[in-house]
């Protein structure tokens, strides 16, 4: 009779003690790249067909747009918010204020480095 309380403290013993036990297996059989990818997942850049990237600096804007090879037969359409996908989205060449969020004119040539 004694026994049997021994037994299921026992396994209680155990069912508490193994969740432990695996975490701890978990940490070790990871790899550095692994954990390296989880930590800083690789991302992907879609070009913008407003967009030209040359090393680290990249030139944006209506202008550049327009000198691309899309739009060359009708560069009006770059100003039209329901022209196809093919002249690029129409937040692409807006302006946004920082504080407000509205709309506060076109973006006609910008640098980034």
């Amino acid at each position: 009779m004694k026994t049997l309380p021994v037994w299921i403290a026992g396994i209680l013993l155990f069912a508490v003690n193994a969740p432990a036990q695996v975490t701890g297996e978990e940490d070790f059989l990871q790899t550095e790249a692994a954990r390296r990818a989880r930590e800083n997942p690789p991302t992907l850049k879609i070009p913008r067909p407003n967009e030209i990237t040359v090393g680290n600096i990249s030139y944006d804007g209506i202008f550049v747009q327009v000198a691309g090879v899309a739009v060359a037969d009708n560069p009006l359409q770059l100003f039209n918010p329901a022209a196809g996908p093919q002249f690029g989205a129409a937040e692409d060449n807006l302006v946004r204020d920082p504080i407000t969020g509205r709309a506060s004119g076109l973006k006609l040539f910008s640098i980034e480095f």
